[in-house]
């Protein structure tokens, strides 16, 4: 027998993301199994709490693979074409979900490459995940685990 398991991991953080090319971003990285993985989905709620500069100040979201993160750090942003993007958006405030179509390791970047007048700002971002799924597990590995 067969049984269908769900999984949820939730991760709460506050970030101070500066403003500028080299370091206006935070990236967490996750991967992604569709074959071991059924119905995956990264859901996520961010706000941005305090800017230095403007209050109503954006924060971009952008989910690309891992390996594109090297060729989007030296680049500027996504105008590089070799780079596949799977998900963008932007704004004070962001609640969205994204369903991935192929299995790989992805990139979750938080993205402030801004400045207004060549003057730094930094955006106090709060953000939640939930990555969640489903995965088979044969009865005899649930006796196993006890």
């Amino acid at each position: 027998m067969v049984k269908i398991l769900p999984h949820v991991m939730r991760n709460i953080n506050e970030f101070n993301i500066p403003a500028g090319d080299e370091y206006g971003y935070e990236i967490l990285y996750f991967g992604v199994n569709l074959i071991l993985m059924f119905e995956y989905k990264l859901s996520f709620n961010i706000e941005v709490k305090k800017s230095d500069y403007n209050s109503s100040a954006n924060i971009e979201v952008l989910i690309i693979s891992r390996k594109d993160v090297l060729a989007w750090k030296k680049g500027n942003g996504i105008s590089n074409k070799d780079i596949r993007l799977h998900y963008s958006n932007n704004g004070k405030s962001i609640n969205d979900i994204f369903r991935p179509s192929i299995s790989d390791a992805y990139a979750f970047i938080l993205s402030n490459r801004t400045s207004v007048n060549n003057n730094s700002m930094t955006k106090v971002v709060e953000v939640t995940l939930i990555h969640s799924w489903q995965q088979e597990i044969k009865e005899s590995q649930l006796k196993n685990m006890s």
